[in-house]
């Protein structure tokens, strides 16, 4: 039986490996392009969005009809990570 730590160990190893492959897709971007805080933000209002439209509207809206509620929340993790990832180089 696989206990809470490890699961959640082994999730945080597949969100890392989510970060990995998107980092390098996106040329770490998020980090070293011209996001602002807002626009960082507002990735993070997007997932949201999205995930509203899976719960209100039963995903009827939901403009990338491949993105499963399980992927949409990996992404909403990612996002909120790096966004803890800029405010810790910002101390």
């Amino acid at each position: 039986m696989v206990t809470r730590k490890e699961e959640f160990e082994a999730i945080t190893k597949e969100l890392a490996e989510l970060f990995n492959n998107k980092n390098q897709i996106y040329g770490d971007d998020f980090f070293t392009g011209s996001y602002s805080e807002l626009e960082r933000w507002l990735s993070i209002r997007r997932k949201v969005a999205r995930l509203s439209a899976f719960y209100e509207k039963g995903n009827k809206d939901n403009l990338v009809p491949s993105e499963t509620i399980i992927d949409t929340w990996e992404d909403l993790c990612v996002y909120c990570v790096m966004i803890l990832m800029v405010l810790r180089q910002k101390k």
